[in-house]
């Protein structure tokens, strides 16, 4: 009986060690919500990494499938109630109460940290992009591939984790071209298809 149960044990385990990093193709049922969604809300927590280290912001982003999107920052503390916001023109940048800049282009930086971007590239290298797997007994992770459009050293890849438990986004790098970590961001509260008022992606 002990070693019939060691052998159902050591099944499990290694069913789950098989499907770690396995490559089958699908996308997964998380990431068709993530897709087909028209808006979301998220806290997100920003790790930059560079050669001088690393900076950390914790945000909530805010975004529609349209293309607009917020991210507001919560920390650190002396970029508390700092906004970034595209209204499908321009990114302004409204600090606190002081006067707003205008930014006169949609930088790639800021961008690559809002999902619908991961989407357009993920479909546009579909054919050459990665699916992998990576199950445990609590949970069951799609992770997709994507490249980065117009050959930039610094922003060359990234990759998405999507939990198929509860079909949410958990974790977005992207990578420089030499595969090292650039960008790091860890969702957590996300929720689909929010109500959101369209005045929050303008200036007044």
């Amino acid at each position: 009986m002990e070693t019939g149960l060691k052998k159902v044990i050591f099944m499990a385990v290694l069913a789950a060690v098989m499907l770690t990093g396995c490559g089958d193709g699908k996308r997964g049922s998380a990431y068709d919500m993530l897709k087909n969604t028209e808006s979301y809300s998220t806290k997100a927590e920003v790790r930059y990494i560079s050669n001088k280290g690393e900076n950390i912001y914790d945000t909530v982003q805010t975004a529609k499938k349209d293309g607009r999107y917020r991210i507001d920052t919560v920390a650190p503390e002396q970029y508390k109630d700092t906004s970034l916001i595209y209204d499908g023109k321009l990114v302004w940048q409204k600090a606190g109460d002081t006067d707003k800049i205008k930014v006169t282009s949609n930088s790639p930086e800021r961008a690559l940290l809002i999902l619908y971007s991961f989407i357009e590239n993920h479909e546009k290298s579909m054919e050459e992009a990665t699916v992998t797997t990576s199950a445990s007994p609590n949970s069951a992770f799609t992770v997709l591939e994507a490249d980065i459009a117009g050959n930039d050293k610094i922003f060359s890849k990234e990759k998405l984790w999507l939990d198929e438990k509860n079909g949410t986004p958990t974790k977005l790098v992207i990578y420089n071209d030499e595969g090292k970590e650039k960008i790091v961001v860890n969702f957590s509260e996300f929720k689909y298809n929010e109500s959101i008022d369209d005045d929050i992606f303008s200036i007044q």
